[in-house]
């Protein structure tokens, strides 16, 4: 077995593991305004932008797992190498691309290279690391570095993306083929011998139920919790992950050790995954979309208006490091990290017409340590954990488990802002006398509003009017479900409190 954990030039190893794990998490920030520049310039359809948004996130999903379980197979660094030059291909492919079928499957090899490039360099750390304190350290600056990497170059791939959507596509492979050769000279290969056969059916059913899951939250915010294209796929990707589950159990060599979910720490591992990543999601789209909608913040000081709570998340890695490395038990750090953030979030919800921003900076600090404080403990876990044939697999499902989190916090959260928004602005129109037909051009007052901000068109004091409605009627939206998101991750802190142990049984 070559799993044995060994100091390989740590401080070495561990910069070039964070920066094969970079390609990933800068993704999401530079395609989301990179998108819109290449949804126009290559005359996207409206199905064809959809497509081009999710793909990359539904071929994460797709093989992740996979790509974890062929990396204790055939070595955990090989497939991540691997996986970064899939990343540079698909970088390449989406940023020359000249039609929006070569775009999406730029964005499709980009997916596949994000999942082997991230989950097994998440895996590797277990490999450098001397002992098990060592490892919660290495833990806790991966996700800390990681996080002041994203911090420069997220800043410097929106500002690309301002200029060339094409150029922009290029920031997150540059950053990989860095880290392919940096970690092709500092990182130890591991796998395990004994790791048993690929399990591909197991994996094709957990790929499939995945994707139809993801799929049908991303849905719920436009299409409504009740519409068939949500509850379709959603029952399908419940009853694949159903079969998977009930495959894995029984297969003799799972790809994905299902059984040891049923250890105190992993099943909380998971649970708090998908919690603190519902917290993450309501953090980064609906505070910042309450900035730019009520308080009218251009891009860049949403951006720095984010800094607090970036700063946290750095601080509160290595801290929360050194706790698990002292032994601080996970019944504490835990449920403690979750509270913390849902009393961040239930701050910011009561925010009204004109709070000023110094009123975030604490609550946003707050989340950060909380984020970081329920993080780093389960992060170890993932990579402490699996038995050394399953390490890349039980590894990459963190990801897995996250992506689901953030994505149905953003679809909860979305659609019960819009679900309450929409009855309560009619609702004061009516109380303020206004018709059906008054009724429909304040609406198009508000998307003016939102989308140029130029209303010059409408009579001024209808404009203040209806604007004045709308912010109330946004607020209120928004007050309620910061406050059901805040419960809703209350709820797992205590359940994640009560299924550990006082004592994990050594």
């Amino acid at each position: 077995m070559n799993d044995t954990p060994r100091n390989a030039s740590g401080s070495t190893a561990l910069l070039a593991l964070v920066g094969a794990s970079l390609p990933m998490n800068l993704d999401p920030a530079i395609h989301n305004i990179a998108v819109v520049g290449a949804g126009n310039a290559l005359h996207m359809t409206g199905t064809e932008r959809s497509l081009a948004a999710s793909i990359g996130t539904l071929c994460i999903a797709a093989t992740i797992l996979a790509t974890g379980s062929l990396g204790d197979r055939w070595g955990r660094k090989k497939v991540m190498l691997l996986g970064l030059l899939v990343t540079l291909a698909g970088g390449v492919v989406t940023a020359l691309a000249p039609s929006p079928a070569l775009f999406a499957l730029g964005r499709a090899l980009s997916g596949v290279g994000f999942a082997a490039s991230f989950g097994l360099s998440f895996a590797l750390l277990r490999t450098i690391a001397g002992s098990p304190q060592e490892l919660a350290r290495m833990v806790a600056k991966w996700l800390a570095l990681q996080t002041f990497a994203i911090v420069i170059l997220c800043v410097a791939g929106g500002y690309l993306a301002g200029i060339s959507w094409r150029a922009a596509y290029l920031v997150g492979p540059l950053v990989g083929v860095l880290a392919l050769v940096w970690s092709f000279k500092a990182v130890p290969e591991a796998k395990d011998p004994d790791a048993g056969r690929f399990d591909g059916l197991g994996l094709v059913l957990v790929a499939l139920g995945l994707v139809s899951a993801l799929y049908a939250v991303s849905n719920a915010a436009s299409s409504g919790w009740d519409s068939a294209r949500v509850l379709l796929p959603l029952a399908a990707g419940l009853a694949l992950l159903a079969a998977f589950g009930l495959w894995e159990w029984r297969s003799a060599t799972p790809a994905f050790p299902i059984r040891s979910f049923t250890d105190p720490e992993l099943m909380v591992g998971a649970m708090s995954g998908i919690a603190f990543n519902i917290g993450n999601a309501v953090v980064a789209i609906q505070l910042s979309l309450l900035w730019q909608y009520v308080y009218r913040y251009e891009p860049i000081e949403v951006s720095l208006g984010q800094l607090p709570f970036i700063v946290a998340c750095i601080g509160a890695a290595s801290w929360a490091g050194s706790l698990v490395a002292k032994g601080v038990s996970m019944r504490l750090l835990v449920p403690a990290g979750l509270l913390a953030m849902a009393a961040a979030l239930a701050a910011m919800g009561f925010a009204g017409p004109s709070t000023p921003y110094w009123m975030f900076v604490v609550p946003l600090l707050v989340a950060g340590t909380g984020l970081m404080l329920t993080q780093t403990p389960t992060a170890n876990v993932f990579v402490a954990k699996p038995p050394p044939a399953l390490v890349g697999a039980v590894g990459s499902s963190r990801t897995a488990f996250g992506q689901f989190g953030f994505a149905f916090g953003l679809a909860l959260s979305s659609s019960l802002i819009y679900g309450m928004f929409n009855p309560l602005l009619r609702q004061r129109l009516a109380e303020a006398g206004a018709t059906p037909g008054e009724q429909a051009q304040a609406i198009g007052i508000l998307q003016a509003y939102v989308q140029t901000g130029n209303t010059d068109r409408f009579d001024a004091k209808m404009v203040h009017d209806v604007v004045a409605s709308g912010i109330e009627a946004y607020l209120a939206s928004y007050r309620i479900t910061m406050l059901i998101m805040a419960a809703l991750i209350a709820v797992v802190a205590v359940l994640c409190f009560w299924l550990l142990p006082r004592r994990i049984a050594t």
